[in-house]
Formats: structure tokens, C-alpha cells, sequence
């Protein structure tokens, strides 16, 4: 089906439901929200089910190919509603295509189910073999999406969590859709893409004769967003050549900006709810859009200015070491972007070494799982991990709060940090102090930053060609997701992803390294070799890199990446969920990703 006949339908729908004239202004967009859900929960279960009869009655793989098509375009509109609503039922409509294990439940594994799962079934042609499975999973999601029309027969909206789940979305796309997450395997992410960003525009124009008689220009400048932003989408139809960075910057990072103020302007409350990000924010990648607190414990979600003071002298003092000649500092250099420099830190004496890279703890606040294998869930859990690590400070805060309880300058500091006497001074307070301290480390200013933000001249145009390389036929941003370049996956950023990508012990070698990663903490089979997706930003100042500081430069680790990583050497690694294929990328091509790269550095972070 075309995306245009999609549009139009929809698109009638709308005008038809906003034409009802006896409701109150402020119930008509969510009611007519509401008919529209249930008119495409239906129109999505049709077309799987005509999925079902094509797979049914044996069709050639291109016709079951196309029906494919048609279901998930269906979907796309719905998009914003199931993943802010039904999140967990989502995940089995159109989640990634791997298999999970919860951590409290070591011996149940969750199956993928849904469209990623019959996608790769299907691209790039249907094998004999597959038949039964994917006319198991296509009857799998068509009882999925039973849920989602009984859930839409019901469904209640207000004005304020539609514009969220509207906000929501378009950063979705931004991030996730034009990255090709949701579509590895056939590729058809700009098609789906546009179909998403419909299901935006059809909600909108439920608030757009409002929005008219309030403020006109508004009005007119966000309906024009959403047009050039569609027909951008709908005429440059090739995955790897599309400008990403113009579409992002030109049209959907200023459609969100137009939205909070739709939303402003109709007197749409923000909810009191926590946000890591801020609803209020007038984009991603405005300053201070991100809540440093979100993932903090409930006694550090509110941090002061002396508690800051107190904990950066605490981080630089090397009372917190057994034998007081190693701070927090020693490792975390603010010069090197508060990493080290060195493959693996160096132990401490008669300790065993080491065995995994410093990195950096720049913008460390900004995701719910610390330490490369995610151990600990709050900084306050890394600071007392460290500490008491025989390797890296063999200290004990129970000791050192000794120690600082007879020093009349920490006495005052601690103070005004938490109003405690010197006695009171304790290991839970020098814990929330250096917490505090790394929770001030935000470093959201670099030159990509001030370009999203309006000033164009900040980037080169390596650094511009390299973006869209990375977001597209790079596939770093499947991974690495925008806005913050690391593993936390927007739009409700609840999870740090972990992934398995065959890092070797030497680099030239096809041997993989011996480090389990998560598996040493969790003993569940599907986390061996698995390790946390870290930031990107300030990256050209923490070499060496990954978590055996294997490889020295950027263009080394382009290179692996380019190959197919630890299977790409030749590993016979089981689990690998980095592509296996090549890239492709010429030598150009690197060097461009590369200078994006390098403009993600905050050159505030290093002096």
C-alpha cells in the first residue's frame, strides 16, 4: 500500500472527527483521538490478518513481502499511542528481534515476537525452513494486536498526555526511525518513518482549528513542519543518502519546539510526574533538558551547590584510599575527560591488575546502569564499589568518615552540604557528596550541540556527511541513539542497552576476549561477552577504547565496526548483536564518521 493512500485516509478521518460541533473544546480532540485509535487498531488487524491468509495460502516471497509492508505501515500511525500506553504490549508488536532474560529470572527467557521477527523471516526472501515459524509468529502478533483494538475500545486521553506521546514520537523517529532500528533487515524505515510521523500530524490536526483562532502564524508554521518534513521523507526514498541532519534539524527538531508551544498556547498543563526528559524542554538538544536526578535514589533528588563543593573536594582528596595515595581523580583525569588514558588502570601494589578501562564519567548521571557490565543501578552504589575495590582504592568509607569527622575544614563542609555534626559524618553521606559532584558533570555543549541548537556554522561539513553516515548506512546510531550517544534508547530512556560485539583480547587476533561482561554478574547465558553501550560524547579524549582499552585509535575501532566485528575477524561467536555483515564504508566514509564524532566533544568537560 502507498503511504499516500494512507495519508489521505487518515487524514479524511481526522477532518471528519474534528467536525463534530457539539462537544467542549476541551474534550473534542481526545475523543476524536479516540475514534481515530479504534478505526486504525482495526485497519492494522485487517491487514495483518491478510498478512495471515498470504503466508496461509503460500504466496511467492514478494507478495508475502509486500503484505508485510502494508501491516507495519498500518502500525506506524498507531505507534505513538501503543508505546506510550501499552509499552509492554508493544514490545511484542514491534520490539527487536532478541531475546531477553530479567535479571530476577535467570532460567525464563523472553522470545522476540512481532513484525522484527517476521521481518527477518521474510528478508531477504523466505526459506523453506521457515515456513511454519512464520506462520507461528504472524498468529502470534495478530492475537497481539486483539489486545491493542479492546484496548483502544476503551482508552481514555487527556489534552496533556497526547501531546507528550506527540513529542514523544517525533523524537522516536528522529532517533530510533531514521536510524533503521525498527527495520535492520529490509530496510523500509523511511517509508515507516513517514507513516509514523502521520499518525503525529493526524492527532495534531484535532487541536489545529483551535490552535487557528489562538495564534494563526503557529498554527500555519507547525502544519508546514509537518508537510515539508513528510514530503522530505516521502521523496528521498534511499536509506544511505538521506540528509538526516537536515530533516532533524530543519523539521522535526523545530516541530517539537512548535508543539510545547501548541501545547503552551491552549493551556495544556505539564504533568507532575518525574521526567528524565523535560516535557517543558523545547527539544533534545536544548540546555538543561535532561533531570540529573532521574536515576538517582529518592534522598539524592535534590542536590545543592555545597553539596557539589564537598564532593569534588572529596573526589580529589586521597583520604578515600588505603593507603592515601590514590583519589578518585588519579583515575578520572578532568584533562583526559575524567578518564585515564591507559588500556587498563594500573593496580595498586601487590593488588591484581585491573582489567578493564577507565571511562569517562562525563554525563554518567544520564543512564540507569553503571560500570561496563551494570552492576549498580545509582552512583551512589559505583562510589562504594570503587572505594572498596582492592585494585582500584582498597579504601573503607568507614574509616576515611573517621578521618574526616577531626578535620575542622570537612566538618563545615559537611555542614552545609547536610546539616550534620561532625560525629554524623558517615560513609552514606561521603557516598551522596561524590555522587553529587558527578551528577554536576554534564557536558551537553559541544559543537554538535550548538549546531542543533541553531548556530550552523559549527560544524564542518566532514562532520555533517558523518552524521548521516552514522544514523544511516553506519548503523552506529542503532546502538549509539541520539541525543546522548549512548546506550539509553529514547523516547523513555528506561533502559541501558548491552551488546555483544566480539571485542578481542588483542586486536589483530580473532580471539575473543576473556572478560564474561554481564555474565559474571548475573550468570544468565545470553549476557556472556555482553557489556554496556557507552556515550560517545568526548570520545576523542578517552582513548584507548572499549573495555579492554584494546584498540588506540578511532580508525581502529571504525575498522573493527566496518568488518563485522568479533565475527567479522573470524570469531565463531555465538550471540553477537552487532551486524555481522560489512558495512561497506570507505575510506572517506570513516573519516567522515569520525569527524562527527570528534564535534560530540565538549571542549568545557576538558580544562
Amino acid at each position: 500500500m502507498r503511504i499516500g493512500v494512507i495519508v489521505i485516509a487518515v487524514t479524511l478521518l481526522a477532518i471528519l472527527a474534528y467536525s463534530i460541533t457539539d462537544l467542549k473544546a476541551d474534550s473534542a480532540a481526545p475523543l476524536a483521538t479516540s475514534r481515530w485509535y479504534q478505526f486504525q487498531a482495526n485497519e492494522l488487524e485487517q491487514k495483518v490478518a491478510a498478512l495471515c491468509t498470504a503466508i496461509e495460502q503460500r504466496q511467492p516471497t514478494q507478495k508475502l513481502q509486500q503484505a508485510f509492508f502494508a501491516a507495519r505501515l498500518a502500525y506506524k500511525p498507531l505507534e505513538l499511542l501503543t508505546t506510550y500506553y501499552m509499552p509492554y504490549t508493544d514490545r511484542f508488536i514491534n520490539g527487536p528481534n532478541l531475546q531477553e532474560v530479567e535479571a530476577d529470572e535467570k532460567d525464563v527467557t523472553v522470545q522476540p515476537e512481532g513484525f522484527q521477527v517476521l521481518e527477518a523471516l521474510l528478508f531477504p526472501t523466505l526459506q523453506t525452513t521457515d515456513t511454519a515459524a512464520l506462520r507461528q509468529e504472524a498468529q502470534r502478533l495478530r492475537a497481539n494486536l486483539q489486545r491493542v483494538r479492546m484496548r483502544a475500545a476503551s482508552q481514555d486521553f487527556t489534552d496533556a498526555q497526547l501531546f507528550d506521546a506527540m513529542r514523544q514520537e517525533v523524537l522516536r523517529i528522529s532517533s530510533l526511525g531514521l536510524s533503521g532500528f525498527d527495520s535492520p533487515e529490509a530496510q523500509y524505515s523511511l517509508p515507516e518513518a513517514a507513516a509514523a510521523l502521520h499518525g503525529v500530524e493526524t492527532i495534531w490536526h484535532f487541536y489545529a482549528t483551535r490552535v487557528q483562532l489562538i495564534n494563526t502564524g503557529l498554527a500555519n508554521h507547525t502544519q508546514e513542519l509537518f508537510t515539508n518534513a513528510r514530503q522530505t521523507l516521502q521523496t528521498h526514498t534511499d536509506f544511505n543518502t538521506l540528509d538526516r541532519l537536515h530533516l532533524i534539524s530543519n523539521y522535526l527538531d523545530p516541530l517539537m519546539v512548535n508543539l510545547k508551544l501548541v501545547r503552551e498556547a491552549l493551556n495544556i498543563p505539564y504533568t507532575q510526574l518525574p521526567h528524565f526528559l523535560d516535557p517543558a524542554a523545547s527539544h533534545t538538544f536544548a540546555k538543561d533538558a535532561f533531570d540529573v536526578t532521574f536515576y538517582a535514589p529518592d534522598q539524592a533528588q535534590v542536590i545543592t551547590d555545597d553539596q557539589i563543593t564537598l564532593g569534588k573536594q572529596l573526589f580529589y582528596d586521597r583520604v578515600l584510599s588505603y593507603n592515601g595515595q590514590r583519589s578518585c581523580a588519579t583515575c578520572h583525569d578532568p584533562h583526559k575527560a575524567f578518564s585515564d588514558g591507559l588500556k587498563t588502570p594500573a593496580a595498586l601494589d601487590g593488588e591484581a591488575p585491573v582489567i578493564r578501562n577507565t571511562p569517562t564519567i562525563l554525563n554518567a548521571a544520564l543512564q540507569p546502569g553503571l560500570f561496563y557490565d551494570q552492576r549498580v543501578a545509582y552512583l551512589e552504589d559505583q562510589v562504594n564499589t570503587v572505594v572498596h575495590n582492592r585494585a582500584e582504592m582498597h579504601g573503607d568509607l568507614k574509616t576515611a568518615a573517621l578521618k574526616l569527622q577531626q578535620q575542622s575544614g570537612y566538618q563545615q563542609l559537611f555542614k552545609k552540604a547536610f546539616d550534620v555534626q561532625p560525629s554524623q559524618i558517615n560513609p552514606r553521606n561521603i557516598q551522596r557528596a561524590i555522587a553529587s559532584y558527578i551528577r554536576s558533570l554534564i557536558k551537553l555543549n559541544s559543537a554538535f550541540d550548538e549546531y542543533m541548537r541553531g548556530d550552523t556554522t559549527r560544524l564542518t561539513v566532514a562532520a555533517k556527511r558523518g552524521f548521516n553516515i552514522f544514523m544511516g548506512k553506519a548503523k552506529c546510531g542503532t546502538c549509539h541513539f541520539m541525543p546522548l550517544f549512548n546506550g539509553v534508547a529514547p523516547p523513555d530512556f528506561a533502559k541501558a542497552e548491552a551488546e555483544i560485539i566480539g571485542v578481542p583480547a588483542i586486536k589483530d587476533k580473532p580471539v575473543i576476549d576473556t572478560d564474561n561482561g554481564k555474565y559474571n554478574v548475573h550468570h544468565i547465558t545470553l549476557y556472556r561477552y555482553a557489556f554496556k553501550t557507552p556515550t560517545l560524547r568526548n570520545v576523542a579524549f578517552t582513548a584507548p577504547y572499549m573495555h579492554n582499552g584494546v584498540f588506540n585509535t578511532l580508525e581502529e575501532v571504525i575498522t573493527f565496526y566496518n568488518n563485522g566485528g568479533g565475527a567479522g575477524m573470524g570469531m565463531q561467536l555465538q550471540g553477537q548483536t552487532l551486524p555481522t555483515d560489512s558495512l561497506h564504508l570507505n575510506q572517506q566514509e570513516q573519516q567522515d564518521v569520525i569527524a562527527f564524532m570528534q564535534s560530540l566533544t565538549d571542549t568545557a568537560a576538558i580544562q
